[in-house]
């Protein structure tokens, strides 16, 4: 049951668990082992969920709270080169790399907010109850995430590198 469980955990729900540790993380080793974490966290917690968007929920909130306490735990943050960050996570369609690349410019919070909201789906509400803060604080997080998109794909496309 036990290898089943974290087989299924991987499958449905290991893409989204990682994209947020990156986020969160700007590092794909750290990014790794909070999905290592989040996934003993789960095997360990062997219960049923309610439905599928409870455990997803619960998955990701257990992420942002181990991606907390490893930024939190680290001496010296170690930042990977923007280029690197962003290879490690990119899309598979081309025509959105230079979307993907503007959102890893964001700061983390602006970032996480347009990721979980625009990747993942979650309402602000949602939101707000996954990264421990008002849900005003998340629609300005997005609000200011999506102009700074905008001004960053305008120039992109102003000089022509889209």
């Amino acid at each position: 049951m036990g290898a089943d469980l974290l087989e299924q955990t991987v499958r449905l729900y290991g893409d989204a668990i990682y994209r947020v540790a990156l986020q969160y993380t700007r590092c794909g080793a750290d990014a790794e082992d909070v999905l290592q974490e989040v996934l003993l966290e789960r095997y360990q917690a062997a219960r049923p969920f309610a439905s599928p968007e409870h455990e997803r929920y619960w998955l990701l909130r257990v992420a942002v709270n181990k991606c907390k306490n490893l930024l939190r735990t680290q001496k010296r943050r170690r930042d990977v080169p923007l280029e690197e960050a962003a290879a490690l996570s990119a899309p598979p369609e081309p025509e959105y790399q230079a979307l993907y690349d503007a959102v890893w410019t964001l700061p983390r919070n602006q970032r996480l907010a347009v990721d979980l909201y625009y990747f993942e789906g979650y309402s602000t509400g949602e939101l707000a109850a996954l990264l421990g803060t008002r849900e005003a604080t998340v629609r300005t997080w997005l609000r200011r995430g999506r102009l700074k998109l905008k001004e960053r794909l305008k120039e992109a496309w102003d000089n022509d590198e889209l």
